[in-house]
């Protein structure tokens, strides 16, 4: 059987030598890269770092905020009007104020919504909408609020919507044809009061006065006189029947003390100067 012959050790293990050398070359060279490219990244964020805290940064992109803005306006994007629709209680210089200073900068860099916020926040104004219509203007529409009631605190009058929404304070000559709303806290109970009564037009035009009762319940004076109580729960119900009541008996007509609503299967009145016994009249039933 033929030997094999084996290679000389000495040069395999010099061959190992001679592979294990580059390896470490290429080692160290990747570590060096590695270092090298760690520290170029430390060294830029402790530039940006600086520079942020300096205000550079800031500056910056301020600047090219500025230069971007300028050449919009010399490629003739420029905002040189403001158009509004549906302003008619709002006045148009409050509508300006609301847009801000924008005449004669870059429409491009306009921001309608915050425009659009602002012009939200005045009292008149329900909704906005605010868009650009390029080359030149802004064009602002509004959805105003309706006044329903006057609102009664602490000796001042506020104007507010069917919502309860203040829209101005008023003094006691203006809107004195709407009801009058008494007590803490009332805008934000009497939407729906106010809503049921104006769905009503034979009682919205007799309402004088909304007073809220311990926080709970209505009562309902008319310019007759009439106090009309009613109940916590199920007040539309009760504005509904007692609209009826009015179209059918001409009640409200009648020369009553009070009308009392709060018992839902039954209604009592008294007339005027009639003795204290309630007379009951009728079952509370929604048809």
């Amino acid at each position: 059987m033929p030997k094999v012959k084996k290679k000389p050790a000495r040069k395999k293990s010099a061959r190992k030598k001679q592979t294990g050398f580059f390896d470490r070359i290429a080692n160290v060279w990747t570590r060096f890269s590695h270092a090298a490219l760690a520290g170029s990244v430390l060294i830029a964020l402790i530039a940006i770092a600086f520079l942020w805290a300096g205000g550079y940064v800031g500056l910056a992109g301020e600047k090219l905020n500025r230069v971007a803005g300028n050449g919009a306006v010399s490629a003739g994007l420029e905002i040189t009007r403001i158009t509004a629709r549906g302003v008619s209680q709002t006045a148009e210089q409050d509508v300006l104020n609301a847009v801000g200073p924008v005449i004669g900068s870059s429409i491009v860099h306009f921001d309608p919504d915050r425009a659009r916020a602002a012009v939200e926040q005045l009292g008149w104004v329900r909704t906005a909408a605010v868009s650009r219509l390029l080359p030149n203007t802004v064009h602002v529409s509004v959805r105003e609020r309706a006044p329903a009631a006057v609102w009664q605190l602490s000796g001042e009058l506020h104007l507010i919507d069917d919502e309860g929404a203040v829209i101005r304070q008023v003094n006691a000559y203006e809107y004195a044809d709407l009801p009058l709303i008494v007590g803490a806290g009332a805008p934000d109970a009497a939407s729906s009061m106010l809503q049921a009564l104006q769905d009503e037009p034979i009682l919205w035009g007799r309402a004088s006065a909304l007073i809220r009762v311990s926080d709970r319940r209505w009562n309902l004076k008319t310019r007759e006189g009439v106090d009309i109580k009613f109940p916590e729960m199920g007040e539309r119900d009760a504005v509904r029947y007692l609209a009826r009541l009015q179209e059918e008996l001409l009640l409200l007509d009648e020369p009553l003390e009070y009308v009392d609503l709060r018992n839902p299967e039954n209604f009592v009145y008294r007339r005027k100067g009639a003795a204290p016994a309630e007379e009951p009249l009728g079952r509370l039933r929604d048809q």
